[in-house]
């Protein structure tokens, strides 16, 4: 057992300050299905609202996806935006609602259709209930989706009431009590990935089986590895992924910076683009986690980029994340191996966001500890806090 899972099955007052976040990283394998029974259950539904909304369906009624969120809410949709995409058949882009509340209209195709898919954890922040209402005005023609995990927040209540807006809550365990998102990121993101999936639902079970597998074993058997690299004397960190991979790595960036308040200055990037100017970024201080791609063809330039930082004597350690033990170059300092040791399916990157997001979370909680924080609130003096505050909102 790790000293995550030890920390995850122990009370709150025998790991006080760490107790919420371990075990609402440690859940997420479990509540993953609970996310697809959700969806099961409601399927007639919501495959009749992206019909009508021009999500779905025949040709001639196209409408363009924009997925939005604030913060982690947002990497939702920059991690889910291009399976989501390929799998509607649609032009599906995230914004977030911190654009939208002050561009409200500058990235949205006025001859389209529009369907909005909201992700919130809790629908009370200032810009998501901002973005609600801006959109309203702005585009009254728009669908929207709304994907929340507290049934009682303010934009639930608000899609509740609208009839063109189709509201998916998700199990009460994703509605985080820590400051930073871990299992209500990857659920919001799974259901986001599911709306390509209606009609193939099944399907997709099968498909996040093996990932649900590759996720307990990271938090059963990789975590005590990942501590020891967040024991490291490192000051900043260095996220790389490419394309959707990128998307996720932009989210474990952030989950370094909030559960160290800032101890830890982080960066994320895909590989190709950290050679524009950004590599200067990695000193003898900086740990390099990368996120390697399953296609072999993609994964040609991103171990050229890891050997070149290796030549160069840049970082201070290595954590790799991949789909099969060979996938890696030599010299990393921790591999994570998807599939483990055994013959597990290869989990492809469209789906990958679940994975190694939770390595980057184990990671980050691990690196809180070892500096003397409280993940489940590292910050106390409230510079940053779980509901966004302090935000005025303007009439536009």
């Amino acid at each position: 057992m790790s000293f995550l899972s030890r920390l995850a099955s122990s009370t709150e007052a025998e790991a006080p300050g760490s107790w919420h976040t371990a075990r609402e990283i440690a859940q997420q394998p479990e509540v993953w299905p609970r996310v697809l029974d959700m969806l099961e259950a409601r399927a007639a539904a919501v495959r009749d609202f992206l019909d009508r909304s021009g999500a779905s369906g025949s040709a001639g009624s196209e409408a363009s996806v924009v997925l939005t969120g604030a913060g982690s809410s947002d990497f939702v949709g920059r991690a889910a935006a291009a399976s989501l995409g390929a799998r509607l058949g649609r032009c599906v882009s995230a914004v977030p609602t911190t654009h939208l509340v002050t561009h409200p209209v500058s990235r949205l195709d006025p001859h389209r259709r529009l369907v909005v898919v909201h992700c919130a954890r809790s629908g009370d922040s200032p810009e998501s209930v901002a973005a609600w209402r801006i959109l309203h005005k702005a585009r009254p023609d728009a669908s929207h989706v709304v994907i929340t995990c507290n049934p009682s927040g303010a934009l639930a209540g608000a899609s509740a009431a609208d009839t063109g807006s189709l509201l998916l809550t998700l199990p009460p365990e994703t509605n985080d009590r820590s400051l930073a998102m871990t299992s209500s990121f990857t659920s919001m993101t799974l259901c986001v990935i599911a709306l390509g999936w209606m009609e193939e639902l099944a399907m997709l079970r099968r498909r996040v089986a093996p990932v649900c597998a590759a996720a307990r074993r990271i938090i059963l058997e990789e975590a005590d590895t990942l501590a020891e690299m967040a024991a490291r004397p490192f000051d900043r960190a260095c996220y790389l992924g490419s394309d959707v991979l990128e998307g996720v790595m932009n989210e474990g960036a952030l989950k370094m910076l909030e559960m160290t308040a800032g101890k830890v200055i982080t960066v994320s990037n895909s590989f190709l683009g950290l050679r524009h100017g950004p590599q200067v970024f990695v000193n003898h201080r900086c740990l390099v986690v990368a996120g390697l791609s399953a296609d072999a063809a993609v994964r040609r330039y991103e171990r050229d980029l890891l050997g070149s930082l290796k030549e160069k004597g840049q970082g201070a350690g290595m954590v790799a994340i991949c789909s099969e033990p060979d996938a890696a170059p030599a010299g990393v300092d921790a591999l994570v191996s998807l599939a483990g040791a055994g013959s597990q399916p290869v989990i492809a990157d469209d789906l990958r966001v679940l994975t190694d997001v939770v390595v980057c979370q184990v990671l980050a909680f691990a690196a809180s500890r070892a500096r003397g924080l409280a993940p489940d609130n590292p910050s106390p003096d409230g510079v940053i806090s779980r509901v966004v505050q302090g935000v005025t909102l303007y009439d536009t």
